[in-house]
């Protein structure tokens, strides 16, 4: 297996970070812009006449319903009064996010800081990767966990963080362990933490928009019944298919999104895991330990996705691994992580 040499992938991520940053209030802005014409076709808009939404565009737009096609003036109308409110809440939101991701992390596996004189021998493994490197020293975290796995996170000197089981401490030898923390520091040296939580942070949004639009959906059918034959019956039916609108948009932009990332993420594992392989100038070590980390992954309790597309072997996605056919070709398109069998495979040609 080829290395992309470090300098490359890290202009490569720099590149997609761009992008992604550029794209996704593009997706955003079209998913409401989508939005705002699906209500216009199906003249939701000249259903709402009496809620206080009225304006020129809107009556002209009602009398004028049965001609053909879209009503653009109420539809650019209506995406200028919502465009500053859409970008504003979501630039609130990424920025909370983005810079609040390593304590959300850390929240969520309960991983503490690891001092030095509780473990000298993981000290001395990063530390020595880090000098043959050329890499900062990352804050090293552990998480009370029997079994095996560990990530990198941050966006940042000040927060790179590589964070391991005790479960991986204890059943990998120093061969090994210096493999995987040389497989995490090539994230970190790549910016690949930093670009997987622009990633996250995006698909999180429409993932969001989705699960309120349902709970919304499933909220309304349930008071629909002892309201059905109020006066009120019309205007539910109108904010119901809304909301149905609002979740077929927002599902089509998370479905794209959501294939970028896992695109971005299997891609980075392979180049991690070259790159491990080099640093530590053993690759057999590191098919060893995917192989032993692959049996018992652990973290499977965090329950969150998100968080285990950082691990170096998505629990859950090994859980999948005795699927067959087309099944499994489905199952590995979907996966955030390439196929570990292969990944070992690559490693023993190295």
């Amino acid at each position: 297996m080829k290395y992309v040499g470090i300098q490359t992938q890290i202009w490569r991520n720099n590149r997609n970070t761009a992008i992604l940053l550029c794209m996704f209030p593009v997706i955003l802005l079209a998913m409401v812009l989508a939005f705002i014409m699906l209500l216009d076709w199906l003249g939701i808009f000249c259903s709402m006449q009496g809620y206080g939404l009225e304006s020129e565009n809107l009556r002209k737009a009602c009398r004028d319903f049965a001609s053909a096609g879209f009503h653009w003036d109420l539809v650019w109308e209506y995406f200028r009064i919502a465009l500053p409110y859409t970008i504003g809440i979501t630039a609130l939101w990424f920025i909370i996010a983005y810079f609040a991701n390593t304590s959300i992390i850390r929240h969520a596996t309960h991983a503490r800081p690891l001092e030095r004189k509780e473990n000298v021998r993981v000290y001395n493994i990063v530390e020595n990767l880090c000098i043959a490197g050329g890499i900062e020293m990352p804050q090293i975290n552990i998480i009370d966990d029997p079994n095996l796995n560990a990530f990198a996170s941050g966006i940042d000197i000040q927060s790179y963080t590589v964070t391991l089981t005790t479960g991986i401490i204890n059943k990998l030898d120093d061969r090994e362990l210096s493999a995987v923390v040389g497989h995490e520091l090539t994230h970190i040296k790549n910016r690949d933490t930093r670009l997987l939580v622009v990633c996250i942070v995006f698909v999180g949004i429409l993932s969001t928009l989705m699960t309120i639009s349902i709970r919304m959906i499933g909220g309304l059918l349930n008071s629909s019944g002892s309201r059905r034959r109020s006066k009120n019956g019309g205007g539910l039916f109108i904010v119901l298919v809304i909301l149905l609108v609002a979740l077929l948009v927002s599902s089509v932009a998370y479905f794209v999104s959501t294939m970028t990332r896992l695109a971005i993420s299997r891609k980075r594992e392979y180049v991690a895991d070259a790159g491990g392989a080099e640093l530590c100038g053993d690759p057999l070590a590191l098919a060893s330990a995917l192989r032993k980390i692959s049996a018992e992954p652990g973290l499977s309790s965090v329950g969150r996705d998100d968080v285990a597309q950082l691990y170096i072997v998505h629990p859950d996605e090994e859980d999948d691994g005795m699927l067959s056919g087309l099944v499994a070709k489905l199952n590995i398109i979907f996966s955030t992580h390439p196929d570990t069998p292969e990944r070992i495979k690559l490693l023993e040609q190295f």
